[in-house]
């Protein structure tokens, strides 16, 4: 029994020749693919190639000089395109008039008189032989604070020297009152308010600004109405 043992110990397991045979074989075939796979690739490419750079053929047709017509000659007269005549057509018929009854005339109008224009038109009298017209109404003057566009401001033309209140001269008070005034279309001052305040030379120095005269203010080469600051200086020396 131990004799059996020790030889089986001494013999190879798993059969060493076949391993060996199968391992030589697997790279005989793997070699042999490799190989014929880059024969076919080979094959493919140079078929492709030589495909491509193969001469076409061409069909050419040759056509006999005899068969061949005369060109047409360059001075032969080709008859111009006919074209259609409308026929006539028949004139209308003479229209057989048809009478209409006649229109009726408007009613006969009557021409105002003086004192029907006069009593229709505002502002119109009439004073016996003569048209009395009544003055336009006052122009349109801005509100103090709104913006009139001007392309020349008013310059004074005439300026009136304010009067120095006895009282302000007594209490000593001197200092510059600025009024705001608006000048008319005819340069004269329409309206004032003052912007800066001295106590007891406000209303001096309005008296004397409205009694300026200026150069009105121009837009567009028409004279207008504007508000312009003026500013009247008390000096007590």
């Amino acid at each position: 029994m131990k004799a059996q043992e020790a030889l089986f110990h001494l013999m190879p397991y798993g059969a060493p020749e076949l391993k060996e045979v199968a391992r030589r074989y697997m790279f005989r075939g793997i070699l042999v693919g490799s190989i014929a796979w880059l024969v076919v690739f080979l094959l493919s490419f140079g078929t492709s190639a030589f495909l491509r750079n193969r001469p076409h053929e061409t069909k050419v047709i040759v056509v006999p000089y005899r068969e061949l017509a005369a060109p047409p000659p360059l001075t032969e007269n080709t008859p111009p395109p006919q074209v259609a005549i409308a026929q006539p057509v028949a004139p209308p018929t003479v229209a057989v008039p048809v009478p209409v009854p006649d229109a009726e005339a408007p009613p006969e109008e009557t021409i105002a008189s003086q004192e029907e224009i006069s009593a229709a038109t505002p502002g119109v009298s009439n004073e016996g032989d003569n048209l009395v017209v009544a003055p336009p109404s006052q122009e349109e003057l801005p509100k103090f604070g709104e913006y009139v566009y001007v392309e020349e401001l008013p310059e004074a033309v005439t300026k009136v020297q304010p009067i120095y209140p006895d009282l302000a001269r007594e209490a000593s008070v001197d200092g510059t009152v600025v009024v705001q005034a608006l000048v008319g279309k005819d340069g004269k001052v329409k309206d004032t308010k003052v912007v800066k305040s001295v106590a007891m030379l406000d209303a001096a120095a309005v008296t004397a600004v409205r009694q300026w005269v200026f150069k009105p203010a121009l837009s567009n080469n028409k004279p207008v109405a504007v508000w312009v600051a003026v500013p009247v200086k008390f000096t007590l020396h």
